[in-house]
């Protein structure tokens, strides 16, 4: 039979409480995964407006770096609107360079051809509009060009915390992927994909054998944090970016920590950084 008029009720109050929960349910898998153009946007909204990010010309970053077991070394990162960066880090032995003019990335001191699959790869870095997240002008969520495709991911754990995910593809690059804090939209890391190089770097002769063993693997990536006011737009203060051998010495691939502490906009720079 039917069933009484209560037992009837009773049933529908639950169908539709179990209807209600699937939507509301369903709109909060929704609002969890936004679109790679939402994501972006949120970004550069709560980075200060796209309006006032794009208001600076230059972008002047003075700090200091920490690499392995050698002293705390002075570094600067510099970059001008649209496409063009330059980082230096004052390193014990040497001056640490990464370049990229608009046209050509470069990195100095050149690391010898056994290590040209990593250099290749910082090349690669430096030209992509997304070495050094946020603390460079040369930004390709300002400024992407019309073969740059933006697909969201999901989400990843950075540092503890949930992170959007935004796969960047364009022709003839390996595919990267920048991570967006999920409460706070800031930009808290790059992966820029990996690159290979044998250990024996060359020395094979007819009675070698390469191995998967004898290859050395890395995947670079560049992190940023402690983000805080500056001239109307929130910025890092904080980065570590993996560099490989042979740049560092005591591990095949490790991290250089650096700290900022002053930005200055809209100054000029000389030239010569950019070279």
């Amino acid at each position: 039979m039917g069933g009484t008029f209560y037992e009837t009720s009773l049933d529908r109050a639950v169908f539709g409480a179990l209807l209600l929960s699937g939507r509301i349910a369903a709109i909060g898998q929704k609002k969890s995964n936004p679109t790679a153009d939402e994501i972006i946007s949120k970004h550069i909204q709560a980075a200060g407006g796209k309006e006032k990010v794009s208001s600076f010309k230059s972008r002047i970053a003075i700090g200091t770096v920490k690499k392995e077991s050698e002293p705390e070394a002075k570094m600067a990162i510099v970059s001008e609107s649209p496409n063009r960066v330059s980082a230096v880090f004052i390193l014990t032995n040497y001056d640490l360079r990464f370049t990229y003019d608009g046209r050509a990335a470069s990195l100095r001191p050149q690391l010898s051809r056994a290590y040209a699959a990593f250099e290749n790869k910082y090349r690669e870095m430096a030209a992509s509009g997304l070495m050094f997240n946020s603390i460079s002008l040369y930004n390709l969520f300002l400024n992407s060009p019309t073969d740059v495709r933006f697909e969201a991911k999901g989400i990843k754990k950075v540092k503890g915390r949930d992170a959007y995910v935004v796969e960047i593809t364009r022709p003839k690059a390996d595919a990267m992927r920048a991570y967006f804090d999920a409460e706070t939209y800031m930009w808290v890391r790059t992966d820029y994909g990996m690159a290979h190089i044998s250990k024996e770097a060359g020395a094979f002769t007819n009675e070698s054998v390469y191995h998967t063993a004898d290859e050395l693997s890395v995947d670079f990536y560049i992190e940023t944090s402690d983000f805080r006011d500056v001239d109307g737009v929130r910025l890092p203060f904080k980065f570590e970016v993996l560099l490989t051998t042979p740049i560092v010495r005591e591990k095949s691939s490790g991290t250089i920590a650096g700290t900022i502490t002053e930005y200055r906009h809209n100054e000029m720079i000389d030239p010569k950084m950019f070279q």
